[in-house]
């Protein structure tokens, strides 16, 4: 993640109301350390193209993109939806397949 897209998730969640004190500790000190995914599971899907490729065998992976945001004092974790915060296109990972989310 570049620093437009920090600052952008910065202000986003500014915005959003997102400012409230650690729920450890109580204090307001926060920063946005990286970036993840994490695995998405839901039931396969029955139609389309991936419902095609899952029917016939093929493992269907979905993942989302995730800002990881820690208390700069107790080091408490949270986790927000990367697509929420910063209005950039995202890939998800679909196996062979891919898309963009917007």
């Amino acid at each position: 993640m570049d620093q437009s897209q920090l600052n952008e998730a910065a202000t986003t969640l500014s915005e959003k109301g997102a400012t409230k004190p650690c729920p450890r500790c109580g204090t307001n000190n926060f920063s946005i350390v990286g970036e993840t995914e994490i695995s998405v599971k839901q039931a396969p899907p029955r139609r389309g193209l991936l419902g095609g490729l899952a029917a016939i065998g093929h493992n269907i992976k979905i993942t989302m993109p995730i800002i990881i945001i820690t208390c700069d004092n107790c080091g408490y974790v949270s986790q927000h939806a990367k697509a929420s915060l910063v209005k950039e296109k995202e890939e998800l990972g679909l196996g062979l397949l891919g898309r963009n989310m917007r």
